[in-house]
């Protein structure tokens, strides 16, 4: 095809990872649901409109067997991205320039994991139903689709918010002077005024997120020509006219959509949800799709976790208590207490479930847990190093930045590090694969920086921030 500008051409997206798409997190739902799940290590994974593919670059640097593949129409960030997976000599991620309406009915499948985020909402109808099209042709027999969207009602004050942006920026054409004129009025907006009604305090506080969204994200998003939130009624019924049925929604905070226990019948699942959504005023879903006819299991029962590995998102701030992600919760249970401890401790190391949710009730506090976001469920352990090899490899996503200039690293755990200063960027260097650790004291030595830590605290150091593979993978 040949290759247009877009609006993602004149006015960058932001380009970020999202860890909830990562194929071991998608696998732990389906296998949650008692269903098999394509194994992540050697998964085939699709991301459509993934701008620049930085998402796909980052698992196929963690996930050296597995296959990757994003494309965009946009070719600067297509270009971008393809430059980046180069740079960090990664074979198994293809990048390229496609219509989504052309590749609906041409791209050839299967794929595991197809991960549609950030686009459905903000699409013509056209575009979404080829979405669903192409999910329902590509997509393999135990495969999952992640497709996330503003939802409603929570998106109706959104709305307003947006009706209200785009008014102030009628007839002005220029990008940047529409971004920065929302940005003033945004920025006077959010303040609370004396006399403020419910509705008014209600639209002030929608409109706080949207300021502090970066501009490219805001300008898409909340300015663009179709913003179009969609209730997760609309999408299962549409995804069901091309053989997909709802699993799920891959945010912990709504894990129990999928799970609402007891004897539920199938045609229930989403119609329950759906009510959660309207007393909850949800407004955005992470939707997970897998071909109908499964059955997954509606409950949780014993055993459940047995093929799973939990990876700690909180810390221990007293005997039962644990603290993460703005919450704290007290855990009554001494042996589950000490697990926790231990996870929180050799983080970002995940540890196996299974010798510790020994009964229904240890799985369902521990569903708990995740659903409130102190732990984290996959379905395969750390494909990073804890302890470094005898030849320390870094990530060679993280490598390519360093050389590249980039402060904000992406770590095999698929999160942000900031890595600033010139010492641990010259030791993360060196990181390659081909010294010993007696050629990486010489060479650390000879860096100019070998006085500000010696090498065995760096390794250690690296390996806490999931930056390290085994040199052997």
């Amino acid at each position: 095809m040949t290759e247009q500008p877009t609006p993602y051409d004149a006015v960058a997206y932001p380009a970020w990872i999202y860890p909830e798409t990562e194929p071991s997190r998608l696998a732990a739902i389906a296998r949650l649901h008692g269903l098999a799940a394509p194994d992540p290590a050697m998964a085939r994974v699709l991301e459509v409109a993934g701008g620049d593919g930085l998402n796909m670059v980052a698992m196929a640097a963690a996930w050296p067997r597995a296959r990757f593949h994003s494309f965009d129409l946009a070719p600067t960030a297509v270009a971008r991205g393809a430059r980046l997976a180069e740079a960090a000599g990664l074979g198994n991620v293809r990048i390229t320039v496609d219509d989504l309406l052309d590749a609906a009915e041409t791209l050839a499948g299967p794929y595991d994991y197809i991960i549609v985020h950030g686009l459905y909402a903000w699409v013509p109808e056209v575009v979404r139903e080829a979405t669903l099209r192409l999910i329902g042709r590509v997509l393999a027999p135990q495969g999952i689709s992640f497709v996330s969207y503003n939802a409603k009602p929570g998106s109706y004050l959104r709305n307003a918010i947006r009706d209200m942006l785009l008014h102030h920026v009628e007839g002005v054409a220029d990008p940047q002077e529409r971004l920065s004129r929302v940005f003033a009025l945004l920025e006077d907006y959010v303040q609370p005024k004396p006399g403020d009604s419910p509705a008014v305090a209600a639209l002030r506080w929608t409109a706080g997120p949207i300021l502090q969204r970066m501009p490219g994200a805001l300008f898409h998003d909340e300015m663009g020509d179709i913003y179009a939130p969609q209730s997760l009624t609309e999408v299962t019924d549409a995804a069901a006219r091309h053989g997909l049925a709802f699993l799920n929604d891959a945010s912990p905070f709504m894990i129990y959509d999928g799970l609402p226990g007891g004897e539920v019948a199938e045609d229930e699942v989403v119609r329950l949800a759906q009510a959660d959504d309207y007393r909850a005023a949800t407004f955005f879903h992470q939707t997970l799709l897998v071909r109908p006819g499964r059955a997954p299991r509606r409950g949780l029962v014993a055993g459940c976790l047995d093929d799973l590995w939990l990876g700690a998102a909180a810390q221990r701030t007293g005997p039962g208590e644990f603290t993460g992600s703005g919450r704290s919760v007290e855990i009554s249970d001494p042996d589950l207490a000490e697990f926790l401890d231990l996870a929180a401790q050799r983080s970002p190391e995940r540890l196996a479930l299974r010798p510790i949710a020994t009964t229904l009730e240890r799985c369902e506090d521990i569903v708990r847990l995740a659903n409130a976001g102190l732990v984290v469920l996959h379905a395969a352990p750390a494909p990073f190093a804890a302890v470094a090899g005898e030849r320390p490899l870094a990530s060679p996503l993280a490598r390519a930045q360093v050389a590249e200039g980039t402060v904000g690293l992406i770590s095999l755990d698929l999160k942000g590090v900031a890595f600033a200063d010139p010492g641990p960027r010259a030791f993360l260097a060196l990181l390659d694969g081909t010294r010993d650790r007696a050629g990486l004291e010489r060479d650390w030595a000879a860096s100019g920086h070998g006085h500000e830590v010696p090498v065995a605290a760096a390794l250690d150091h690296f390996a806490k921030a999931g930056m390290l593979l085994d040199a052997d993978r």
